[in-house]
């Protein structure tokens, strides 16, 4: 079967959207066919997947977000389509490709249409539109209006929608989306799931993370690992670090990614006067491993996760993770037995969290091997199987429409 994939986010933010892709076409190259359909980005490197045809669409920057850029539909996606002769259609985005997939499968040819929706798009607006307001925004009658009228709109056309998690599945369904709705997890990259032991470049690499932040062997690590940008909430993590820093001074908060409001949250830390903090920007995905292995346990903000596949991938290298009570990240931390929650937004909550965890090796050893075993379920194996009964579901619901 010859699939093409829709998505208006890419390379190089390599953020959950962009992961699933690569691993859905990794994972399944040996059984379908694929074709890429993104918008066309500044990379510093071509990136390639040897086989699959990536086809990418003249885009401009989306000024509200930095770092997205919005494709524009054009002859030459239109010539290329014609000449794909796609099979079946996977969007990954309801924006401007996931216009075109639309069009692609209901208006020029009959397709079968599997949509996933990664986003909680009501959340997402508020940021959107009101950056650290976006709570007041995304809560706003008008705007959750506006964003469920364009989402039972948008996924209407679908033969089938999956979400990544069943929190969604069941908002998606209580709010009038029309096609079935199923859940389908995503899975995390095979690199977390080799259990070699640390080789001397490994540990080299460690040390270098060490020394270049001046985090002391002793130190406690608190990490955060995702895209730094307002949905992440990380002022949050940043206002329960200061009490944290002055009630635990061996206490190191390493902040791992990159994203369109980095600056802004290290002037944020700064003006906290954070001593043991630190942001490392972009890291390699196949070295993201050996710095969860440095952690004692990870910490999510953000109540907007579809998923969290950070929280899976930090889970898959024995480490526990604190996260808020909403959002995807609830399928995944059971309170007080792989890590704990904490009220969302709420950083005197998070501070009661994050110290239950800083001192007490037993919980952590303990936590930290039920989160490895929450982990191994999100494999290849399971992933793959999951998404060939989704798309021989929409294949069987399509030619029955």
């Amino acid at each position: 079967m010859r699939i093409g994939i829709f998505s208006d986010s890419w390379v190089p933010n390599l953020n959950g959207v962009v992961i699933s892709i690569i691993n859905e076409v990794q994972s399944l190259r040996d059984k379908h066919e694929f074709v890429i359909f993104v918008p066309k980005l500044k990379q510093a490197f071509p990136f390639e997947i040897k086989g699959i045809p990536i086809i990418e669409i003249k885009s401009f920057p989306f000024p509200a977000y930095p770092g997205y850029n919005v494709a524009v539909p054009t002859l030459y996606l239109s010539k290329c389509l014609r000449k794909e002769r796609l099979d079946f259609i996977h969007c990954h985005s309801p924006f401007s490709l996931g216009f075109a997939a639309v069009l692609n499968a209901r208006v020029f040819h009959d397709l079968p249409f599997l949509n996933t929706y990664h986003t909680d798009l009501v959340q997402y607006s508020g940021h959107v539109i009101g950056g650290f307001q976006a709570k007041k925004f995304s809560e706003a009658g008008l705007v959750q209006h506006f964003t469920w009228s364009y989402i039972r709109w948008f996924y209407k056309y679908s033969d089938v929608v999956v979400t990544p998690s069943k929190t969604l599945q069941q908002q998606l369904k209580s709010h009038g989306v029309n096609p079935p709705v199923y859940s389908l997890p995503n899975m995390i990259s095979s690199v977390f799931f080799k259990n070699n032991k640390p080789t001397k470049k490994d540990e080299k690499f460690q040390k270098e993370i060490r020394e270049k932040y001046n985090i002391k062997n002793k130190q406690r690590i608190i990490l955060y690992c995702g895209r730094v940008s307002y949905e992440k909430k990380l002022e949050v993590l940043l206002k329960a670090f200061k009490t944290i820093e002055k009630q635990h001074p061996d206490a190191f908060l390493l902040i791992v990614g990159d994203g369109p409001h980095l600056k802004m949250y290290k002037k944020q830390a700064s003006q906290l006067n954070l001593k043991n903090c630190a942001f490392t920007g972009f890291i390699s995905h196949t070295q993201l491993p050996f710095v969860y292995r440095m952690g004692d346990f990870m910490v999510t903000p953000s109540d907007t996760e579809t998923q969290g596949l950070t929280v899976i991938e930090a889970m898959s290298q024995g480490i526990p993770v604190i996260g808020p009570a909403g959002g995807g990240v609830l399928d995944y931390i059971q309170n007080g037995i792989n890590g704990l929650l904490f009220s969302p937004g709420d950083h005197h909550s998070l501070i009661q969290a994050i110290n239950k965890l800083i001192d007490d090796n037993g919980t952590l050893n303990d936590y930290g091997n039920s989160a490895f075993k929450t982990a191994q379920k999100f494999s290849a194996k399971g992933f793959i199987t999951l998404l060939e009964k989704a798309f021989k579901i929409t294949m069987n619901l399509h030619e029955s429409r």
